[in-house]
């Protein structure tokens, strides 16, 4: 029984040493891991260059790091480490970058395919286009300690920078996961939106196959001098401990006045951008409504598109946002969404506007085969009446589409009246009508399988052209 009982006790030791384990690389060099357990990293693009730089964080201590150019990066392949990374984990960098004019990628977990992933921009932390965080002492030329972690259980993805949390959210769709290709790219841009990397150099990368704990994140960026000058082995460190128990609610006695009791109110934070190059969205204005589109609050961002919005727990929000040369947005979050997005920031997207630039009103919808609108068109109606207002002197043609299933000659038909109908409703906001020219054109112009119901209703549309916007 006693050596049953130790067999036991060796085969949970051994799975608890197997699941902490740590990679470091210190770039002395040279890129390869220093336990030799995991794969050298490869170079992305042009290969770069070790040389002593000052650290200043580390009272101007001399060490070599690697240089590299812009968009020429780094690449850990998980493939090779036997899927060292997987849905947990904790990534650590001290690095800098020369700019931070604008995006500027840190990592991508999707092999370039996305343009979802971690950058900084302009001293502030973001996990595109999911969380945004707030200014950090992320400064250009100069070194950051930069970590990111996830646990794969609850999803739940934390940024720090300098041993302090600044961005988290939950990463319900594994962006912050390695995909299929199991590749990790460090400083290296995606193939989406181009010009989104930096000329920078690396000090130290480590690599945890666990979740580490915000007290040793802390602790790490503390004890800089001791991991980045002296080569360190790598001990484990402790995951994070399962979430206690909820305390029972106190429920306190109602207040002996007359004044009726305050919700408890929340604050959320964000950019607008633009969509396009995710550049900030000068001085947007941002309308709270109610579900009846009855305007609750008006506010200005400021120029890097930043905004700060009250709200009460509990309630769901209504935004719209618009801002000069870009077509106004409509967004909803639910009490549940704005508690979550109060916490780790937001992005709002405007999508720009250029002469002969077509948008697709995806939300305008009608009688089956008439031509009436139908009360959940009145959102997108109300942006496109929001731009024409806005931009006095713009002038569109609209364009009616339908699916293919019918008589051709009477979907044609039915896709004029239906233009005729959207042209109308902005008439009668006093929208000038020779401002407002259409056509049909039926099924002809498809930009979906027809053959499938499930993408057939995206045929069924309406869409506006600029034909003068000046």
């Amino acid at each position: 029984m006693n050596r049953i009982l130790w067999c036991f006790f060796l085969f949970f030791t051994t799975q608890w040493i197997y699941a902490q384990r740590a990679g470091v690389y210190q770039f002395e060099k040279n890129l390869e891991e220093e336990s030799g357990k995991l794969p050298a990293l490869k170079v992305l693009g042009e290969e770069g260059v070790f040389k002593e730089d000052v650290l200043p964080e580390l009272k101007n201590a001399k060490r070599p790091v690697y240089h590299f150019e812009k968009n020429c990066g780094l690449q850990f392949d998980n493939r090779a480490a036997n899927g060292f990374l997987k849905d947990s984990y904790t990534i650590e960098i001290y690095f800098k970058f020369a700019a931070l004019d604008s995006w500027k990628r840190v990592i991508d977990f999707k092999n370039r395919k996305s343009d979802n992933g971690c950058y900084i921009y302009d001293g502030k932390l973001n996990f595109y286009n999911f969380a945004l965080g707030t200014r950090a002492p992320v400064r250009a030329n100069e070194y950051t300690h930069y970590v990111i972690s996830r646990n794969g259980k609850t999803k739940q993805l934390k940024m720090y920078v300098d041993g302090e949390s600044k961005v988290e959210f939950t990463d319900q769709n594994d962006e912050g996961v390695i995909d299929e290709d199991g590749v990790l790219n460090f400083f290296y841009d995606d193939l989406i939106v181009k010009e989104e990397a930096s000329i920078g150099a690396v000090a130290i990368i480590k690599l945890f196959d666990y979740v580490v704990i915000p007290t040793e994140i802390k602790n790490s960026f503390i004890k800089l001098n001791e991991l980045v000058l002296k080569k360190s082995s790598v001990r484990p460190i402790a995951v994070s401990p399962p979430p206690a128990s909820p305390l029972p609610e106190v429920k306190t006695p109602a207040a002996t006045t007359n004044e009726p009791a305050k919700a408890p109110s929340l604050v959320l934070s964000g950019q607008v951008q633009n969509e396009t190059n995710h550049q900030a969205v000068k001085q947007p204005t941002i309308l709270v409504l109610d579900k009846n589109n009855v305007e609750k609050q008006r506010l200005k961002g400021t120029d890097d598109g930043l905004f700060k919005i009250a709200g009460e727990v509990g309630q769901d929000l209504y935004f719209m946002v618009e801002a000069e040369g870009f077509f106004p947005s409509s967004i909803h979050y639910t009490a549940k969404e704005l508690a979550e997005k109060s916490k780790s920031g937001t992005i709002f997207n405007l999508k720009p506007v250029t002469v002969s630039g077509s948008i697709v009103l995806n939300n305008i919808r009608f009688v089956q085969g008439k031509p009436e609108l139908l009360p959940e068109s009145e959102e997108d109606l109300n942006r496109l009446w929001m731009f024409m207002r806005d931009n006095p002197v713009a002038e569109i043609e609209l364009q009616g589409h339908t699916d293919n299933l019918g008589d051709f000659d009477l979907n044609l038909e039915l896709s004029r009246q239906r233009v005729e109908s959207v042209k109308t409703f902005l008439i009668s906001k006093g929208i000038a009508a020779q401002r407002i020219s259409g056509r049909g054109f039926g099924s002809t112009r498809p930009i979906a399988n027809n053959n499938r119901e499930e993408t057939r209703h995206l045929n069924r549309r309406v869409e506006f052209v600029i034909k003068k916007l000046k």
